[in-house]
């Protein structure tokens, strides 16, 4: 699965940072160690200096953005993105 999180100013500005600390926090507890998940589901976070959403301004205030595989999340929360996760690994 490939999480991509937008890290551009509004993002960032918008929480797109404590995402990022959710997104790794499921990945440690799933790769850590103590963990046989890894194997069976990889998770792939990648960091984007922008989406380039925002630019568009019929959309309203969209930040911040995160794609799951190719599931776009606007005004995304950690609390949000953490149970797409979760749901999408069955764990």
């Amino acid at each position: 699965m490939k999480v991509t999180i937008c890290m551009g100013s509004a993002c960032t500005l918008m929480g797109a940072n404590s995402i990022y600390d959710a997104v790794e926090l499921i990945n440690e507890q799933i790769c850590g160690p103590e963990s046989d998940l890894c194997s069976a589901e990889s998770l792939e976070i990648e960091l984007s200096h922008c989406l380039g959403y925002c630019k568009n301004k019929e959309a309203g205030e969209v930040a911040p953005v995160v794609v799951i595989d190719d599931e776009i999340l606007y005004k995304a929360t950690a609390q949000e993105v953490s149970e797409k996760i979760i749901n999408k690994l069955k764990i």
